[in-house]
Parts: C-alpha cells; structure tokens; sequence
C-alpha cells in the first residue's frame, strides 16, 4: 500500500576533518578538506539550486559559522529550486544549508524540502514514492558524499491526519521512506530497523547498525504529527526541532567522532590481533625448538632473572602444557646448531619491529579511547543543555540510546581489548629476553670451546716448540761434540804424539819393530789402528768436554 504525506524534507548532516592528520599518522597529499562544499555544488546541480557557499577563512580550533555575513542569530544560506519528478512535472522546492567548523572539522547540514506553504497556500500531500526523486544518482548516500566522519540522513514528512490515527502504519510507511530514498525494489536489501521510538511527541525511527559502514550509512525517519490549524500544520517536533537545529547538529558531530574513532579501533582490534597471532607462532616456535634440542646439565647459573620465564598464557592463547624456564638459575641449556643459533638471532631482529608495532597499535587504542570519552562526553552535556529548555517531562530517551548503550558499549570493547592485548606485551617483553639469554648464554658457550681451543694449540705449539728447541740444543751439542773431536783428532795425529805411543807399543813388543814397511804386514796393520783408536780417543774425550762446557752455557742463558 502507497501512502501519502506532507512536506518531505532530507536533511543531511555530513562531517569532515579539516586535515586528515588529527587522526591518522600520515599525511595525504591527495586529501580534500574542502570536499564538503565540492559536494554541495554537486547535490545543488541536480536541483537547479543556484544558491552558492560564499566562506570565509578561519583559524582550526573553534566553532564558528563559515558564511560570510553570518551573525549570531542567522547562520544558514536559503535555497531555492526545482526537483524534478518520475512523470517529468518540476515542482518547487527549499531549503537551507549551514556550513559549520566545528573544531578540528568542517560539518554540513544541508535541508531540501517541498515547502508547506506556496504563494501562501498549503501544499498538497505527495505520494511517500517522491524520496526516490530526492536522491538523484544517490547523490545524498555516504558512498558518494565520502566525509571523513561520516554523515547522518534524516528524512521527516508531516502524516494526514487519518495516519496520525493509526499508529500501526507508521513503521511501514518509515520502511517505505527508506525503501524509495534508497532506490530498492526488495525490502531485503534496506537497512535493518536499529530502534524506535518518540521524540517531541512524534515517531521517529534508526535504521543501520550504527558502528557499521554500509554503502547506505545511518538514516532516521521523523514521522511529525500535527494539527492542521487554519490550513497550515503545526508540530511541537518540527518546533523543536527547527529550534535546536544547532544543537542537533552538535549532537550528531558528536556522535559521528564516536562512531569513527570506534570504527578505526576495529582496523587497528584487527591489526594488533594480527601482530598477537604472529607474535604467539614465534614464540611457540622458539619453545618447539628448545624443547626438541638435547639438553646439557645446569650451565646457567649465572644469567639475570631479567631473562627468565616464558610466563604461562595470557587468555588461553600462549600455548605451553608446561611453564618454560628459559635462563632461570638451575635451568637446562639446549645445545643449538648453527642453523638454530642463526634462526634465534633472526627472531631476535624481528621480534623488537613487532614489539614497536604492537605498542603502537595499543597506543592507538587508547587514543581512540580517549576521542571516545571526550565527544561521548560532549554529547551528554549537549543533550542536558537541550533537556534544560525543556519542560522536565519531556521525554529524550530516543536520543539517550547513544549516551546509556551505544557509546559505553564501545568504550566498554576497546578496553576489554586493552587489557587482552596489554598482558601479551608483557609477555613479549620476557619473550625477547628470553631469547636473547639463549642467545648470549649459546654465543658464550661457542666462545668458550674457540678459547680453549686457542689455548689448546697455544699449548701444543709450545711444547712442539719446546721439543723443537730440546732437538736442536741436541744437535747442537752433537755438532760440538763431532766437531770437536775430530779437530782434536786431526791435530794430535799430525804431532809428534806418536812417539809415546810408539814407545808404548816396543815397550809391550821387545822384539818387534815398528820400522814400516820393513816390520812386515801385520805389525804395521796393528800398529795403524791402535794409532788411529788412540787419536779417536783423545778427539772424543776433548769432544765431550767441550759439549758438556757449551751445555752448561745454553742452560745458563735459557733460565
């Protein structure tokens, strides 16, 4: 069933950073602070809307109306235009828009609307299939508006007063409003009622899951019910609403900064779960490792308790069947290879890359805590501000769903997330002390056995040396000794020494003769070696005083 309504309007609430710097590290050359107004030139085109934005310059830190002229009290440009239907017939339509800073940001509210009142006569109510035409090349859905913040659509329409009667029609003409604003055939495909509820005394609906970025972003519908009043509406909620226009625009911002600062702690949830993953397969590695290496009797009694335990796991994830006493005193040392030894200092280049990632991505976290805290905040003190102007039974609880549920929600996940993630670096702080103490404590080890086996063939060139020395005093001695005697053999047998020993011999052999060759053969053959055994004598015993002299000289110099 096709129902009518009065007066649609779409009021779009888009945000975007001045400079993508205040949220993330690194500068886009490529980023366009100004996209919000290139934006509404773009919607306004479609409209024949030839209203432009004239803004002025401001410094970034307050807020401030950008419209040129604007003062206190009128701070929104009226437009005028055409909007152009399925049947080809143009009708005339309104509206306004109010380009903001607000702090760190730019925000648009942007209202195009069939006006109430034409040449001072009520408009005629329209069919609800008339949103499809508010949303030419869904010029008005995030994916084409791209603010850094994100965006809110509200469309409102006044209900003849036969649906004002029948509350039980106004979640299907809602569904409706959404259904032909966004173009889609099937009801599937919308975004799901998220709540609903009253404001001002109106009905008013939430669809899309607020933390989710879908193509259709977040849009509420704001049924008024009014009174007709002389031929013209009038609703305490479209009163209120135009009253605290600005207020509602805060109230957005706010919420916005949430959502997004909410939104990116996700990416980041994702990453560091990422780095935790990669952190956990090293460190299982490593245990893997040492635990599958022979293991020598306790040889660590020296390494600090700096780099002890591998903890046991933090949340069930840092798998061990049994505490790991890496470096602990009375520990056992795993003999590693080369190739092993070579695998943990790699992990020891590694893990401090990952370490400061990690870090990062927990101080991130918190970051986002903190713009968390801080617009939440913001938006509970705008929202008294408004309750504050009104009667005290007014009832806002529609627009207390952020502040109770949505926004602690996420605050309550980013620190349960920190305080997963905050034992982890913990651990990988001991992780990496504990490789290094295996490290050190195998380099030391390696260092070790290369000394002793230094000093080992210090030792044994030494001796070979000392050996070497003990041969040639040896030799020397022996060259002394050789050298010796026959030079004193030679001398003494070209001497007249042989007339003793001739005497000698008569004096043994009375009737021999000396007398050569005339004595005969064998006396002058005997008397011939004597002669030379004599002489080898004295050269041996001349020879060996002198070897023994040069021994006690060499002996002498050595000490």
């Amino acid at each position: 069933m096709t129902y009518k309504i009065y007066a649609p309007n779409i009021h779009l609430f888009a945000f975007h950073l001045r400079n993508l710097s205040s949220s993330d590290s690194q500068a886009d050359t490529d980023y366009d602070s100004k996209l919000l107004w290139h934006k509404y030139d773009q919607i306004c085109a479609k409209f024949q809307i030839q209203q432009k934005l004239d803004l002025r310059d401001v410094a970034e830190g307050s807020r401030i109306a950008l419209l040129k002229g604007a003062t206190k009290d009128n701070i929104l440009l009226p437009l005028e235009g055409k909007l152009s239907l399925n049947h080809g017939k143009r009708i005339k339509i309104t509206g306004q828009a109010c380009p903001l800073q607000i702090y760190d940001s730019y925000a648009l509210g942007l209202n195009i609307r069939i006006p109430e009142v034409e040449n001072n006569q009520k408009t005629e109510d329209v069919d609800l299939t008339v949103f499809k035409d508010f949303n030419p090349d869904q010029c008005f859905l995030p994916s084409n508006i791209n603010s850094s913040l994100g965006q809110i659509l509200l469309l409102t329409a006044w209900l003849p007063q036969k649906q004002q009667q029948d509350s039980h029609v106004w979640k299907e003409i809602a569904d409706q409003c959404v259904q032909n604003f966004l173009g889609e055939n099937d009801q599937d495909n919308c975004p799901p009622l998220y709540q609903e509820g009253q404001l001002f005394g109106s009905p008013i609906f939430e669809y899309g899951i607020p933390d989710q970025s879908q193509d259709y972003g977040k849009i509420f519908v704001w049924l008024f019910l009014g009174e007709d009043i002389n031929g013209n509406y009038a609703a305490r909620a479209e009163e209120n609403f135009c009253w605290f226009y600005q207020y509602f625009i805060d109230l957005f911002f706010d919420r916005q900064k949430v959502i997004k600062a909410y939104q990116i702690s996700r990416e980041v949830y994702s990453d560091a779960y990422q780095g935790y993953q990669d952190i956990k397969q090293i460190i299982n590695e490593t245990t893997q490792s040492k635990d599958n290496q022979s293991l020598q009797p306790d040889e660590l009694t020296s390494l600090p308790r700096a780099a002890s335990p591998l903890n046991p796991p933090i949340l069930g994830d840092f798998n061990s069947s049994s505490p790991q006493n890496w470096g602990a005193r009375g520990a056992k040392v795993a003999v590693l290879s080369e190739a092993e030894l070579l695998e943990f200092k790699k992990k020891l280049r590694i893990l401090p890359k990952l370490d400061l990632n990690y870090s990062d991505w927990l101080r991130q976290l918190e970051s986002y805590s903190l713009t968390m805290k801080i617009n939440a905040h913001n938006y509970s003190e705008k929202l008294q501000q408004i309750k504050a102007k009104l009667p005290k039974d007014e009832d806002l609880s529609f627009l207390s769903v952020f502040e109770h549920k949505i926004s602690p929600t996420y605050q309550n996940q980013i620190q349960i997330n920190l305080s997963y993630f905050a034992h982890s670096s913990a651990l990988l702080d001991k992780a990496i002390s504990s490789i290094r103490g295996i490290v050190e404590i195998e380099q030391a080890e390696r260092d070790r056995a290369l000394e002793k086996a230094l000093r080992d063939k210090e030792e044994a060139d030494r001796a070979r040396d000392k050996q070497a020395e003990k041969q040639e005093k040896r030799l020397q001695l022996w060259i002394t000794f050789v050298g010796t005697g026959l030079a004193v053999s030679g001398i003494s047998s070209q001497t007249d020494a042989k007339q003793p020993l001739e005497a000698i011999l008569i004096e043994l052999d009375r009737k021999g003769s000396l007398d050569c060759p005339e004595a005969g053969f064998y006396p002058c053959l005997s008397y011939s070696v004597v002669f030379v055994v004599f002489h080898i004598l004295i050269g041996v015993g001349v020879g060996a005083i002198a070897a023994f002299i040069l021994d006690r000289i060499i002996n002498r110099r050595s000490k």
